[in-house]
């Protein structure tokens, strides 16, 4: 059986653009049950490699070779993929809907994660919210624990199931409890933006601190978050937000910036210090090179346009140069 671990990367794949990262990842899965049985699946590692090369056409082939004619459920998810993906072709999520609901028929559990979100979604039928609890239940109970925080949501938010903040709390947690970075990070989410029967900050740092100890770029911005604005905390607050935006969590630039463009002068001069003054500078260039809101934007264009009248202009090519580096790093 694969493990948890491993499904926990999976749950991310639709937020992941670089195909040989996904493809890599894909065989990286498939190791343990492709070469459990060399000869028949030989092809199978054929096609996965035509995949991470980027050779579309040739892969997609032979998945669908073993997906429709020998019932291969490790090819029918993978077919699913390509769809969702647009590996080599337009992507239909309806059509990968279908061959997810087949792999996980199949019991591949990331799969059955996936059917489960096309029938919360009603992507390629009507949403059946109880049959998608059903297939996340399913996929947790192969291994995919995740799937129990994507339970917990739809109590949390009453989504087609009566809402009960309390045992979507229960169903997270335990995802939460052995470790699992996005549980944690989920129910510090439902601590701290929960309705008036379970909201509680001091539990939300408690679980975001736990994701944090992992190096969470996420994780470090909601602490940022609940250190300005539960506790006030102006000094703390930077420290994550300028730890998050280190790492390239986009969020975090303006946050970080605008405490830095905030931050109080220097009493000889009456002035920002250098650090703050280069730190702001360096901050709201890589926000305004980010998607925001209008109101967002337009406020880190008026904070660098003060910053820029009174920067040293020798300090602009080297600032600029960090802030390349760090998207080259990050983006």
């Amino acid at each position: 059986m694969l493990t948890s671990e491993i499904f926990q990367y999976m749950t991310a794949l639709k937020k992941i653009k670089c195909t040989v990262f996904v493809s890599s990842l894909i065989f990286f899965i498939w190791a343990p049950t492709l070469f459990a049985q060399p000869d028949a699946n030989h092809e199978l590692i054929e096609a996965q490699q035509w995949l991470a090369e980027g050779e579309y056409s040739k892969a997609y082939k032979a998945f669908k070779l073993y997906a429709q004619e020998k019932q291969n459920h490790l090819a029918q998810f993978t077919l699913a993929l390509f769809y969702q993906q647009g590996w080599g072709r337009e992507k239909d999520e309806v059509i990968a809907c279908q061959w997810y609901g087949k792999a996980a028929a199949g019991g591949i559990p990331a799969a059955s994660h996936f059917f489960a979100q096309c029938l919360q979604e009603g992507i390629h039928q009507a949403a059946d919210h109880e049959a998608a609890i059903h297939w996340y239940q399913q996929a947790a109970d192969l291994g995919h624990t995740i799937s129990l925080c994507a339970i917990g949501d739809l109590y949390m938010q009453g989504d087609g199931v009566e809402k009960n903040p309390k045992k979507a709390l229960t169903y997270c947690q335990q995802a939460a409890s052995i470790g699992l970075t996005p549980a944690q990070l989920k129910m510090g989410q439902f601590y701290l933006n929960g309705d008036a029967t379970i909201r509680n900050p001091q539990q939300a740092v408690t679980w975001f601190g736990y994701a944090a100890e992992k190096n969470s770029a996420e994780a470090y911005y909601y602490l940022g978050v609940i250190n300005l604005n539960e506790f006030h905390d102006q000094t703390r607050a930077l420290y994550w937000f300028e730890m998050a935006a280190s790492q390239g969590y986009s969020p975090a630039y303006y946050q970080t910036a605008r405490l830095y463009f905030y931050a109080p002068l220097a009493e000889e001069t009456d002035m920002p210090t250098a650090e703050n003054l280069a730190k702001s500078y360096l901050w709201l260039s890589a926000a305004k090179q980010q998607s925001a809101p209008e109101n967002e934007l337009n406020d880190t264009l008026r904070m660098l346009k003060k910053v820029e009248q009174v920067m040293p202009e020798s300090w602009k090519k080297d600032l600029d140069k960090k802030v390349s580096q760090h998207f080259l790093e990050f983006h």
